[in-house]
């Protein structure tokens, strides 16, 4: 099917975004490869392995919502209502069909969760609404019955006239349609009637998996069309995006910036997060396993330290337990290679640099020496709480309070989120009490409205 519209509709007329659920790699043939580079000129997007990344799916159909809405803002100011009239009204404009296929469609509404619930309002948006835009959806799936999100939304499949029912296929075609129980091997029923049995019609299905078929209708479009545009963009599930290809994504903002991941969006967004001059501007990484912690730690550094000219960034990084040595040095590399300035500091000797640097955060606030930027790096801060005592905590507190506005960062990872709770929260500063009550107290019917007893 995505072959032969592909041989009918070139890549300005027609564009396809495929997603595969449970672990499939059916699509990856649509992308460039090892053996073969070819590629479907007309695919957008491939998403394959995407059964845990369930959210990507949602993403898929809010970005198919998108499109819709600016369709039909696009169809409006020319007056008209059909794409066929859009694309007459708009020469100059590009309104390519969407044909977007999700196979194994089911998993994407496996939870009892806000997933679940956002996609269900907007698949029955984009079924109802999405055609007179130009934008289709191929829903597949073995079993459609155990959707729970489905129950009682009949109007979901009513949106799907064309139904494909292969051998012994159940809740495909209508309820008591029951003609694939007897279907042989290789043969399939197509059903343009939403699934009414007078519309069954039994075909052979061809044979897409032979050599010289859809591999070679690949070759001659990736020939005729593939030069000059862009490769499809390629989700897999089973891997992190890369480092390099996240940096190059980073948008170019008005001020430094941290990036941290990649946003679960069709466009495969770098996440960044701005890191200006002002107060409550660190970032704090909460995680148990150390592997995912130092990921995020080492791209959010690294990304900061290049942005920067040379020389004129300080950064601190600070491993606090062994497991962490060897990605603080692969980081402390990173960073001088960018030209920055940069010091590792031990556990030993972490609690004297951070009263060194919240002196000179105080002198900051004070207009006493120049605000070059800093960024502290910590790797499992938490694990410092019994080396800094009450006063090295104390300097981490101002550190984290009043560095930021002075341009001291700290980009930390905490092993769990109380323990990053009780290093915010402002210590309580214990009351001695001697003889009798304190001079400003009320005595037993104290409101404790006074300062004494705050």
């Amino acid at each position: 099917m995505i072959s032969s519209m592909a041989a009918r509709y070139g890549p300005d007329e027609l564009e396809f975004y495929l997603l595969d659920f449970k672990e499939g790699v059916s699509f990856a043939q649509f992308a460039p490869g090892r053996r073969d580079r070819t590629w479907l000129p007309h695919a957008r997007l491939i998403g394959v392995n995407i059964n845990t990344d369930r959210e990507f799916g949602l993403a898929l159909l809010q970005f198919l919502a998108d499109e819709m809405r600016r369709r039909a803002a696009a169809a409006k100011a020319h007056e008209v209502t059909k794409l066929e009239e859009l694309r007459r009204e708009d020469p100059g404009g590009r309104w390519p069909r969407i044909v977007a296929v999700i196979d194994e469609f089911q998993y994407l509404f496996a939870e009892r969760d806000a997933v679940t619930r956002a996609a269900t309002l907007l698949l029955e948006d984009v079924a109802r609404r999405g055609r007179s835009q130009g934008i289709h959806l191929v829903l597949a799936s073995q079993d459609v019955s155990g959707i729970e999100a489905f129950w009682g939304r009949p109007a979901i499949f009513e949106q799907f006239v064309l139904r494909i029912a292969l051998p012994r296929a159940r809740r495909v075609l209508a309820e008591l349609n029951d003609a694939t129980l007897g279907l042989p091997r290789w043969h399939a029923v197509v059903n343009h009637e939403s699934g009414i049995t007078h519309g069954n019609e039994v075909v052979r299905i061809p044979d897409a998996t032979g050599k010289g078929s859809v591999d070679e209708v690949q070759h001659l479009l990736h020939e005729t069309y593939a030069e000059g545009r862009p490769e499809p963009r390629l989700f897999d599930g089973s891997r992190s995006p890369s480092l390099a290809d996240l940096l190059a994504a980073m948008p170019a903002a008005g001020g430094p910036s941290a990036l941290v991941g990649q946003c679960i969006d069709v466009a495969g967004s770098a996440a960044v997060v701005g890191l200006p001059d002002v107060p409550g501007r660190n970032i704090g990484v909460l995680a148990s396993t150390r592997r995912e912690a130092t990921q995020v730690l080492g791209a959010a550094a690294a990304s900061l330290a290049g942005q920067y000219p040379r020389d004129t960034l300080d950064v601190v990084v600070a491993p606090l337990i062994a497991e962490a040595a060897e990605p603080a040095e692969r980081l402390a590399e990173r960073v001088a290679a960018a030209g920055q300035r940069v010091e590792t500091v031990r556990l030993g000797g972490f609690r004297a640099r951070v009263e060194a640097l919240a002196a000179e955060v105080t002198e900051r606030l004070a207009g006493a020496v120049s605000r070059h930027p800093v960024a502290l790096v910590l790797y499992a801060a938490d694990a410092a709480d019994t080396a800094l005592d009450r006063a090295g905590t104390e300097a981490m507190r101002k550190v984290l309070h009043f560095g930021p506005e002075t341009g001291v960062h700290v980009l930390g990872w905490w092993r769990s989120p109380a323990r990053l709770k009780a290093l915010l929260m402002m210590a309580r500063r214990p009351t001695i009490w001697a003889r009798g009550w304190p001079s400003t107290c009320r005595g037993p019917r104290c409101s404790r409205s006074s300062p004494a007893c705050s």
